[in-house]
């Protein structure tokens, strides 16, 4: 009987399991799981669009692995995501977190630093400090007051208003 050598045996072994990996990569809906529904909107704090803040909104009733995310651009709008880019969230109720952290030094930030100092601003990292923009209740992703519901047809306008 003909014996393999050990480097044969090492790339078999290797092909098998990446031919796993594959196996469980593909399927239909690029491999987001079903039952994911669309949602964008936008965020307003006291009636203003909030550019740069970050939405994290997690199953009320704890579903694991539902937890969907999204960031605001200029205007305030965003984009829901659970597995992939802009796949949206499982319809039901979430207990949302709002949060737009910057990094100061000497309250400007280094986009503000980097516009009036020019390329390499006056930024000392060991000095920053982290500042949040929106009010502190909504951080909290345990008691946040901010129950938002994403209906079962999904939402293109959703809208999530801040207040003090």
């Amino acid at each position: 009987m003909k014996r393999f050598g050990f480097g044969f045996c090492v790339a078999a072994v290797l092909a098998c399991a990446a031919l796993t990996v594959c196996v469980g990569c593909g399927g239909g809906n690029s491999g987001s799981r079903s039952g994911l529904v669309k949602v964008s909107g936008v965020l307003l704090y006291n009636g203003a669009p909030v550019d740069g803040a970050t939405i994290e909104m997690r199953p009320v009733d704890d579903t694991p692995n539902a937890v969907a995310v999204g960031r605001t651009d200029q205007d305030g709008k965003f984009e829901l995501t659970t597995d992939r880019p802009g796949d949206g969230a499982f319809p039901g109720q979430y207990r949302t977190v709002v949060k737009k952290q910057v990094q100061t030094v000497d309250g400007r930030t280094l986009e503000e630093a980097t516009a009036e100092d020019g390329p390499e601003p006056d930024w000392d990292k060991d000095a920053a400090v982290t500042e949040n923009f929106l009010p502190e209740k909504y951080l909290d992703p345990l008691n946040s007051p901010l129950i938002v519901e994403i209906p079962k047809g999904g939402s293109k306008n959703l809208e999530i208003v801040l207040e003090d």
